[in-house]
């Protein structure tokens, strides 16, 4: 039963990063906004903004992939009760964020724009409903890397985790400074959150829930 959750893990979180690749590779799509305005997707734009593409299908795909290899994460790693826990928050939230689409975003301004005739659409319940459920992807994750590197000095089967945990880290913070700097090479004068410092976490965060799922097994504990 656990080879079946672990390899079913690995398969879904494989498809999840197929997609996504998948997606950037495709031609640039365009985005198609509630009033009709048409607009050509940009690198700044949001993952979750694919979903107003003609690459719909592709993106929740993603979603609920993405979802289904984090709850068998949380699965394998159940006789941890906290991380499970937090993983499972993060699961749930992706595989909702394929239920609720984003609004496309203001990437003009960090405050909120709803109500403003400036905005290419107006805020929808949908979109109100998906922002903070984004967070709750971003926010359990982090905490249980934290909670990881916490275990690792207590017991030493976790160190190879940590390991990985570090790379992760040290390439999402790479690609966290090479962003405003690409920014930069456009001229950038709109929100600092946007989808390229988005990509840089996101990438990294599905590169280590799948090295933990690998790893799900030497970490757990050996029965006597």
């Amino acid at each position: 039963m656990k080879q079946a959750v672990r390899w079913s893990g690995i398969v879904s979180l494989g498809l999840a990063g197929a997609g996504l690749a998948v997606l950037h590779i495709l031609p640039t799509p365009r985005l198609h906004a509630t009033t009709g305005a048409v607009v050509s997707y940009q690198p700044w734009n949001f993952l979750s903004e694919y979903v107003r593409t003609d690459y719909a299908p592709i993106m929740i795909a993603c979603f609920v992939f993405l979802g289904l290899g984090t709850l068998a994460t949380a699965t394998m790693l159940r006789y941890l009760r906290r991380e499970a826990i937090l993983l499972t928050v993060a699961g749930v939230s992706l595989l909702l964020l394929s239920l609720f689409p984003t609004d496309l975003a203001d990437l003009t301004t960090d405050a909120v724009t709803c109500g403003q005739s400036t905005r290419i659409e107006p805020c929808t319940l949908a979109g109100r409903i998906h922002n903070p459920i984004s967070t709750l992807v971003f926010l359990p994750i982090f905490l249980v890397i934290a909670s990881v590197c916490v275990r690792n000095f207590r017991q030493p089967q976790w160190r190879r985790v940590t390991r990985l945990s570090a790379v992760c880290g040290a390439l999402a913070l790479c690609c966290l400074i090479a962003t405003p700097a690409y920014l930069h090479l456009f001229d950038w004068q709109g929100r600092l959150w946007t989808g390229l410092t988005q990509r840089s976490l996101v990438f990294p965060a599905l590169l280590w829930i799948t090295g933990l799922l690998f790893l799900s097994e030497d970490i757990a504990p050996r029965k006597a």
